[in-house]
């Protein structure tokens, strides 16, 4: 979808050298120049400008009206994660503004450059009691990586270009740009200022930087004497789309490779190199023992964060252990781990320069990495009487289950933070043809996954975009629903219906002496409510009924919607090391 500029647009700037425009046109002008195909947003009173500025412009960039300010900036992400391109959206002043914190916060603690603007009052009106006043920029500084008030419309083209190149360079995140009535409305005289673009910062991220030849030499020497390297890959490899570098530098190293949540997808799942996720959450055994293992741990664009370090206990100390970093962000470098070697600077970049310190011979077999997949074989065989469980509620494990047998290639899996996180990220198999699994790992918001299927579509319309969520989840973005209908997106939609918060109900059955308190709540056929919108809806109470559904939704061309009744967190402890560990149990014989 990266179509050039309209050559109308280059022809009508020219001819109206000496003229004007308002200061919405030349932001809609800037968004052009940028190559901005699509925005996501709600309209108020105070953004009508910028509407006739988007509407005047043709179909050269879509509006896409969310139901929520909220989803609107969970569209924007997901666009954003998927496109490698900076995420658009917009709202009003006021509670417009108050709603678009969620998905701002998300996308900057994230590394994901999420653009907003936010459509201010008169700055007359200031100090006036003017309804709807609200100093926005403070509102988002503590949450973006920049936030401002656009208070001349000549400031915009340059105002328009530091948003983007801070969103798109070093470590990438989130602006916000506040647009008073005034800014939108008085007039620019083009030839006074410069609507240029800078070509870099339309993708990110932008002006990559590369490590030092010496810490490249010293990297190459450390994983050359290992003699059980392990790959520890995070969120950073696919927002540098570094995946390819990873799987060569493996394959030469003979490294196993385990990701965190963020990192799924870095490698074919059933490489005999890609041993699964780390962490607490959806973990997989054998790649614990691998981490804990290794004699050299290799981490990239990994933060070392408390989920997949279990609160920094994994890897427990060693003497002798070597861990070596490489992040963008200099300021994450040992930041929790006493390393042996950091190296500042772009994943792709770096793995490329130490590619060509490092034979080039492929080695996916070697004794421990063979004792390493016997136990990966182990596992997978000991989870079957889960995956092909016939029990009604149905298990989550049956549903990831069949959605492997069925996904398209290729496709992407957006969840929730809650009940399908862990069984996600243990039993989910992707085949490296470019899916991905998207998770909002920061913040863990609920509501994301229906709005995130929306911007992954208009990203990646050449995979299908698949949704898991809780009842939680649903309760906050059932408005998206009409969304998805009126826009056909062709999401699949899988609900996991237990009638509760069920993350929480499960702590306070491990934590609280199972006092359950505000987590219940009255459970129905959510297939209806998805179907009042026109999608077409599937309840599923059997195993039988989840094959056909699922059969029957991968066929429809339009959205689907499956309402799956499945049985509560509370019933069978997931996946998730704290709690077994909390429960008595040997997390890595579970």
């Amino acid at each position: 979808m990266n179509k050039p500029l309209d050559q109308s647009v280059v022809s009508e700037g020219r001819a109206m050298d000496q003229g004007s425009l308002t200061g919405a046109q030349v932001l809609v002008r800037m968004l052009l120049e940028y190559n901005v195909e699509v925005i996501f947003g709600v309209p108020g009173d105070t953004s009508l400008p910028l509407y006739e500025a988007i509407y005047d412009a043709g179909d050269r960039i879509e509006h896409v009206l969310a139901r929520d300010e909220r989803s609107a900036t969970f569209m924007a992400d997901a666009y954003a994660r998927l496109s490698h391109r900076p995420g658009f959206c917009e709202c009003p002043s006021g509670a417009g503004a108050l709603y678009s914190v969620p998905g701002v916060a998300e996308a900057n603690a994230s590394s994901i450059p999420v653009v907003l603007f936010t459509s201010g009052i008169s700055l007359a009106g200031e100090g006036k009691g003017t309804i709807t006043e609200m100093p926005h920029h403070t509102l988002f500084e503590p949450i973006t990586k920049h936030s401002s008030v656009v208070n001349s419309a000549d400031k915009i083209p340059e105002t328009v270009r530091k948003a983007l190149r801070i969103a798109t360079t070093g470590r990438p995140g989130a602006v916000h740009l506040v647009l008073p009535t005034e800014t939108m409305h008085n007039r620019v005289s083009l030839g006074a200022v410069s609507l240029h673009a800078e070509a870099e910062c339309r993708t990110y991220p932008a002006y990559r930087t590369r490590s030092s030849a010496k810490a490249v030499e010293d990297l190459a020497a450390h994983l050359l004497a290992a003699e059980r390297p392990v790959i520890v890959a995070g969120g950073g490899v696919n927002h540098s789309q570094a995946n390819r570098q990873i799987l060569v530098l493996a394959e030469c190293l003979g490294a196993p490779v385990v990701t965190t949540i963020s990192g799924q997808g870095t490698m074919p799942d059933e490489h005999p190199l890609a041993l699964g996720v780390v962490g607490d959450n959806g973990f997989h055994p054998h790649a614990h023992r691998a981490v804990e293992e290794a004699d050299v741990l290799l981490y990239v664009g990994c933060k070392m964060g408390s989920v997949s370090t279990i609160k920094w206990t994994l890897p427990s100390p060693r003497a002798g252990r070597k861990i070596l970093q490489i992040d963008l962000d200099p300021t994450l470098l040992a930041n929790n781990f006493e390393n042996t070697l950091s190296v500042a600077g772009d994943a792709r970049l770096v793995l490329e320069d130490l590619l060509a310190r490092v034979p080039q011979t492929v080695k996916t077999s070697s004794p421990w990495v063979d004792d390493l997949n016997r136990a990966r074989g182990r596992f997978w065989y000991d989870a079957k009487s889960q995956l092909l469980s016939d029990a009604a509620p149905l298990k989550a494990q049956r549903v990831i289950h069949e959605l492997n047998r069925r996904l398209p290639s290729p496709s992407i899996v957006i969840s929730d933070a809650g009940t399908p996180t862990p069984f996600i990220t243990r039993f989910l198999r992707l085949t490296g043809d470019g899916s991905r699994v998207l998770i909002p790992r920061s913040f863990g918001g609920l509501g994301y996954a229906i709005p995130a299927v929306v911007g992954a579509w208009y990203a990646r319309p050449d995979a299908r975009p698949v949704a898991l969520f809780g009842d939680g989840s649903l309760g906050m973005s059932t408005g998206e629903l009409e969304t998805i209908a009126r826009l056909n997106v062709p999401a699949v939609m899988i609900h996991f219906n237990n009638g509760c918060f069920g993350w929480i109900k499960t702590l306070q059955s491990l934590h609280s002496k199972s006092k359950f308190m505000s987590v219940d709540f009255t459970p129905g056929d959510m297939s209806k409510l998805a179907s009042v919108y026109g999608i077409r809806s599937w309840r599923v109470e059997t195993p039988a009924q989840l094959e056909q559904a699922l059969d029957e939704a991968f066929a429809h061309k339009g959205p689907g919607f499956l309402d799956v009744v499945t049985e509560p967190l509370i019933n069978e402890i997931p996946p998730v090391y704290s709690w077994l560990r909390a429960a008595g149990k040997d997390p890595l014989q579970s």
